[in-house]
């Protein structure tokens, strides 16, 4: 992470909390069968964590990584009122090491490094769940100042994960949503 996207992210989350309520994301509500709660989940740049915090609730140990200090304060700040198994780690996801075959579920929402998602694979244990959502090439409709080396093209995120079990997507490339999601399990052999 370059020192701009840093005091661009602290800036973000000095400014105050975008999700008081820590309000889980959708996608992980919308899959909360597939949440068994066993073992261990990897929630990559987890900003303010609720969704984290949402994880730990239906039974998982969770570490919880993001480059803002800022945004971790939130969650640390949830966590004394609620104490959950939730561990913040303050790190630059450029050089965050994955120890391999090591997390039974990892989440990913609206963040984008290509080169992380051969380790995130790598992390998941055999049979353990991704679930990965972030934007595509159509959120410069809403946001034309959006940096486009963030932005998935239609169809890139399924394609990125072709080699794992499919549970869902809606990523394809005569998509039209501003959001691609996969949901999808590393095989077991």
């Amino acid at each position: 992470m370059s020192v701009s996207d840093r005091e661009r992210w602290e800036r973000k989350y000095a400014a105050g909390n975008p999700n008081p309520s820590f309000t889980p994301d959708p996608i992980l509500t919308q899959h909360v069968a597939l949440l068994t709660g066993d073992g261990l989940a990897l929630d990559v740049a987890c900003g303010v964590g609720q969704n984290a915090l949402y994880l730990a609730k239906q039974g998982y140990e969770v570490i919880a990584v993001d480059g803002s200090l800022t945004a971790l304060r939130h969650c640390r700040a949830q966590l004394r009122r609620r104490p959950l198994p939730v561990h913040l780690v303050a790190a630059d996801l450029d050089q965050f090491k994955l120890p391999a075959a090591h997390f039974a579920l990892i989440l990913v929402v609206r963040f984008l490094d290509r080169a992380l998602i051969p380790r995130l694979k790598n992390a998941l244990v055999p049979g353990g769940l991704l679930i990965y959502e972030t934007f595509n090439i159509h959120w410069l409709q809403a946001k034309p100042s959006f940096n486009p080396a963030f932005l998935l093209e239609p169809g890139e995120l399924a394609a990125q994960f072709a080699d794992f079990e499919l549970i869902a997507t809606n990523d394809n490339p005569q998509m039209h949503d501003a959001l691609s999601h996969f949901v999808g399990r590393r095989p077991r052999v």
